[in-house]
């Protein structure tokens, strides 16, 4: 009877697993049919024509990035991770809109998604430029704002008339950089460190070994601020036609601006609501009477309408090739930069007869030493095969991010890049004083002095710590040595500008780190000429390509078998965190990026070239 019993509890068993599972089946399906018909429909709003005298209208809701969208399948679950649109994609659209007899304005609105180092000031400029060569079309440009952040404004100043809520304001006071800092909690908890690192600014460790800023770090901070924050107000002033001095004092006090004294002190134009807008769009565009507004068209929609009949073929072409985000050892993850997965899309191209140029567009605070060591190559193979290379700097190209730059035939920043950081690290975390205050203990045999010189369950004793020294030292001789073979400069004059000092995109010019101002387009027009490319007829080319959630879930179900014996496996993703405005989500997006800050460090001989983690900025 016992067996009986048995037998039956074990089929009542295997049948609800079984119905767990086809039900979990039967839900994964259900998402990709809805997502794949959601796809179908705005395929269709796509393949509609853009009515006469149409406004394009960009909801500013939207995180702006450098690289086309790349989901994973963990985007499946979270409704796509919000709106974004790749720098690239955004300036072709409103550049096309300008020659489009069907496009009689721009209308600007919503509030930037900045989470993830997205809508950095860096694009933000490039896409000011196209604004105002949309203004010069002789189109006019209507911006809504109801309480703008300072990038948000910056935007917007490119329009012919600023609209402000009545019951709004208006915030331009400043950047500010604040670092975190958990020596102390690390000793309250028995977490032991030690720290190995060259250069007097390189201040990415002082995180676990500090609880305030260095002077140097400081020192730095201070006057690459200045420098972004010069940049924007002189912007600002030029758009505005307000004296720069005036502005900078209105930045300074009171900064923050009710809706009346933003109109007072011109920095809007009118105070409306936004049915006043709507009404105002009416007359510069083509009222639609049937759904009581105007006649519009969406920049997602147009841009994505553009990216799907752009010209491919088997000519030649340029590669655009997108580095976004920490540089990490291996073939990373979504939102990182993986050295072994980037380092085999440049060297894909290298052996394409069809790649007449390379455009590396690096928006990276950096990283792994030795993952940038690994992409570096692959670049020195690029111009070593004649190759032009060209290299274009988003928001962050420092660190690890300046490293995999060095290599190329001429690179472009925008005057707030943040950029150089030529220093190294090293970092040891110890638990053996918080495994100790639990009654556990660890003993060791080996056959040599360093055999152990890797475990965590003990500090580096002195010799240790000269080794792991040398090896830091040694990583930072061949930084310098990089730089000043890839940028023809003296390797005295680098180790002046470098000590792991950060530098703005207009000083590092003046250093000759980089070659001239500019945006990613700039870079492109480069190497079309470098390539003898002008008059002739090309393709662009982006990498990785754009992505879809649906997409990047099938490519994970044909990968999990048959992969390649010499390929590294993808890293492990963090949850995707709800978007939106509100603290809790903010908060939310802060834990996850501080979180992404700790697993970035995997590099294989624990040596960095990273810019510190700031708070915000």
């Amino acid at each position: 009877m016992r067996f009986f019993w048995k037998t039956v509890l074990a089929n009542i068993v295997a049948t609800l697993i079984t119905l767990l599972v086809l039900g979990m089946i039967c839900v994964v399906v259900f998402l990709v049919f809805v997502r794949v018909m959601m796809g179908a429909a705005a395929a269709t709003a796509r393949s509609e024509r853009v009515h006469d005298h149409s406004v394009l209208v960009f909801d500013m809701d939207t995180a702006i990035t450098d690289a086309p969208n790349h989901a994973g399948p963990r985007e499946i679950f979270s409704g796509g991770g919000g709106s974004r649109i790749s720098l690239y994609d955004l300036v072709e659209a409103i550049n096309h809109a300008a020659k489009d007899a069907n496009i009689s304005a721009l209308f600007l609105s919503g509030s930037l998604d900045t989470a993830n180092a997205a809508s950095g000031y860096a694009p933000l400029r490039e896409v000011r430029q196209a604004i105002e060569k949309f203004k010069a079309s002789g189109k006019k440009v209507y911006a809504y704002l109801e309480q703008p952040t300072v990038k948000d404004y910056y935007l917007a100043s490119a329009a012919n008339e600023i609209s402000l809520n009545p019951s709004g304001y208006l915030s331009i006071n400043g950047l500010a950089a604040q670092s975190l800092f958990v020596r102390d909690a690390l000793q309250k908890y028995g977490v032991g460190v030690q720290v190995t690192k060259v250069g007097k600014y390189k201040s990415a460790t002082e995180i676990f070994t500090e609880t305030h800023m260095s002077d140097a770090d400081r020192e730095q901070l201070t006057k690459l601020l200045e420098g972004i924050w010069g940049t924007v107000t002189a912007d600002l002033a030029s758009s505005r036609k307000i004296d720069p001095a005036a502005l900078r004092q209105m930045t300074n006090e009171p900064g923050l601006f009710l809706a009346p004294d933003a109109f007072k002190n011109k920095l809007v134009d009118r105070l409306a609501y936004l049915d006043e807008i709507i009404v105002e769009l009416e007359k510069a565009g083509a009222k639609d009477e049937d759904n009581d507004t105007f006649y519009q068209v969406s920049m997602a929609t147009y841009a994505k309408r553009l990216a799907d009949h752009r010209e491919s073929g088997d000519g030649d072409r340029i590669a655009v090739v997108y580095a976004e985000g920490d540089i990490v050892d291996g073939a990373g993850s979504n939102g990182s930069i993986g050295g072994d997965q980037l380092a085999n899309e440049l060297r894909s191209l290298r052996g394409n007869k069809q790649i007449k140029a390379v455009v590396l567009r690096v928006n990276s605070p950096g990283g792994s030493a030795y993952a940038s060591e690994v992409i570096q190559r692959e670049m020195r193979e690029l111009l070593a095969k004649k190759i032009p290379v060209v290299v274009s700097m988003g928001t962050y190209a420092a660190s690890g991010g300046y490293w995999i730059s060095a290599y190329s035939d001429y690179i472009y920043a925008e005057p707030t890049t943040v950029t150089g950081s030529i220093g190294v690290f090293g970092l040891k975390l110890n638990f053996k004083d918080i495994a100790s205050d639990h009654g556990v203990a660890f003993d060791t045999v080996k056959t040599a002095q360093f055999a152990d010189m890797d475990t965590v369950t003990r500090p580096w004793s002195p010799d240790e710590l000269k080794l792991a020294q040398s090896l830091v030292d040694n990583i930072y001789d061949q930084f310098i040595s990089k730089v000043a073979e890839g940028r023809g400069i003296k390797a005295d004059d680098v180790r002046t500008i470098a000590q792991g000092r950060v530098w703005t995109g207009a000083d590092a010019k003046d250093l000759h780190l980089v070659n001239e101002l500019g945006g990613l387009y700039d870079a492109i027009a480069k190497a079309e000429e470098l390539a003898n490319l002008k008059g002739k007829s090309w393709t662009l080319e982006q990498l990785p390509e754009e992505r879809t959630a649906i997409q990047a879930f099938l490519q994970s179900l044909k990968n999990d078998d048959n992969s390649s014996p010499v390929s590294k496996a993808a890293g492990v993703s963090a949850p995707v965190l709800p978007a939106g405005h509100d603290p809790l989500s903010t908060a939310l997006r802060e834990v996850e990026a501080q979180w992404g800050f700790v697993r970035s460090f995997n590099d294989r001989q624990g040596v960095y070239a990273r810019l510190p983690y700031l708070l915000e900025f």
